[in-house]
């Protein structure tokens, strides 16, 4: 749904979520502080049968969305019945790797979802602030368009060609100035010395360090046994945020990992899923010349 005004926001949402009230299906509305009281506003004491939840905390890393949604799925939504959730993932003021990062999650839902039972996302984007490139992306992504209350095929989807591979391309190079190490099983210790080294001259609280040495710890173990027993890391800084970067000569192939939470039972898939828990941001690329992740830590 594409919107450009606070009430062209209303326009498009409300009649939906009013449907479904009437309709007796439950809603998760999952959008920014300031359009959550907008809507509370209108529907006055019926926002008490809505669930709410802040986009920019619950989506801060887009790859914990999916699994928000997810829960709510599974909680309110079987044979017979439907839900419906609003998700607005991309807002003005994300980074450039944050938007890309969102893109990836958006291709996904289809994945994520298909083949259960039926359930209604509605995704509104600001078309008034955001840019040209980003709505294109979100035409090609989502298969219906929403406009007046009712919705339509959307030619313009390109659901087989974003969907195909979510890890592909490649990362902008690390810095020269970057910290490496080169690592076998034999030198983890090693690493997350380094990265409580490099946590702690980025002026990370304790607990952020330690998250942050539990994550690429986890990352470490992975490449040792399923990257080919070897990898490497390196340790930079950007702009208001710690980077720790984990290459080996693996490749991912399931492109929901780090975004399904791990069964008792379930043998890999921890480490990811663990890394996107606790970090900010976490990239993958994945191809036949081996799989790179980055865990982006915010030094504010």
């Amino acid at each position: 749904m594409f919107y450009d005004s606070a009430e062209r926001f209303l326009a498009g949402t409300m009649p939906f979520v009013i449907g479904a009230l009437e309709a007796g299906e439950p809603a998760l509305v999952a959008v920014g502080a300031e359009k959550i009281e907008l809507l509370k506003g209108e529907l006055g004491a019926d926002a008490a049968r809505v669930r709410f939840a802040d986009m920019e905390a619950l989506g801060h890393n887009p790859a914990r969305i999916i699994p928000a949604w997810r829960e709510f799925v599974d909680e309110h939504v079987s044979a017979g019945t439907r839900a419906r959730g609003i998700g607005e993932p991309i807002w003005p003021g994300r980074s450039p790797i944050e938007i890309d990062e969102c893109q990836r999650h958006e291709a996904l839902l289809n994945v994520a979802f298909g083949g259960e039972p039926a359930w209604s996302l509605l995704c509104p984007y600001d078309i008034g602030a955001l840019d040209d490139e980003v709505l294109e992306a979100a035409a090609h992504n989502h298969p219906y368009l929403a406009a007046d209350g009712a919705s339509r095929a959307n030619g313009q989807c390109r659901e087989r060609a974003c969907t195909a591979d979510p890890f592909a391309g490649g990362f902008d190079p690390s810095p020269s100035s970057a910290r490496k190490l080169s690592f076998d099983r034999g030198d983890l210790h090693e690493l997350r010395g380094l990265v409580a080294e490099e946590s702690a001259g980025a002026g990370l609280s304790p607990q952020r360090t330690t998250d942050l040495i539990l994550a690429a710890s986890e990352l470490a173990a992975n490449s040792v046994r399923h990257g080919g027993g070897t990898g490497t890391s390196r340790f930079w800084r950007e702009p208001g945020t710690l980077v720790v970067e984990v290459v080996d000569a693996g490749r991912i192939e399931e492109p929901l990992v780090g975004r399904l939470q791990p069964t008792l039972t379930q043998e890999g898939g921890r480490g990811l899923w663990m890394a996107n828990q606790v970090c900010d941001l976490v990239r993958i690329r994945s191809g036949k010349t081996g799989t790179a992740v980055r865990l982006h830590m915010s030094i504010a």
